[in-house]
């Protein structure tokens, strides 16, 4: 963060970071979200409704699967697979294969698994663009990985 002069950067354990000591980092926080409800005289969350109107709303979730061991191996290798071409009634357009596989739902979305590096885990994100699905996705993959 110090190399590249990032101000702000996030993580899945829902912490943040900055280049900044520790008891400041939370003043300085507000002030960033501060700012930018004084910039564009809104709310976060009206902030939130802006685009969502103009980009469609997303919705995402994550299971973590306890799996046996080699389940993991077995679920990277199975949703890898070129041949696996729908998850429910969903196309698979393209995959991504940097930290996990990532599948791309078509315009719906995507969904993406991950093998833990430390517990015998399976993570499992996916955000659609309605909830509905997310969830609907997140049953099917689930199964999918109990199944092997």
């Amino acid at each position: 963060m110090l190399e590249q002069n990032i101000l702000i950067g996030g993580e899945e354990s829902a912490d943040w970071h900055q280049p900044l000591p520790p008891r400041t980092r939370r003043y300085r926080f507000r002030a960033v979200t501060c700012g930018i409800d004084a910039w564009h005289g809104k709310s976060l969350g009206e902030l939130l409704a802006v685009l969502s109107a103009e980009f469609g709303e997303y919705h995402y979730g994550r299971v973590d699967l306890d799996v046996k061991p080699g389940q993991k191996e077995k679920a990277i290798a199975h949703f890898s697979d070129g041949k696996l071409a729908r998850i429910l009634d969903l196309a698979v357009v393209r995959r991504e294969a940097m930290d996990g596989i990532k599948l791309y739902l078509g315009e719906t979305g995507w969904v993406m698994v991950r093998a833990s590096g430390t517990e015998n885990l399976l993570r499992v994100y996916c955000e659609t663009s309605k909830s509905a699905t997310t969830r609907r996705v997140l049953e099917a993959v689930t199964q999918i990985v109990d199944n092997l």
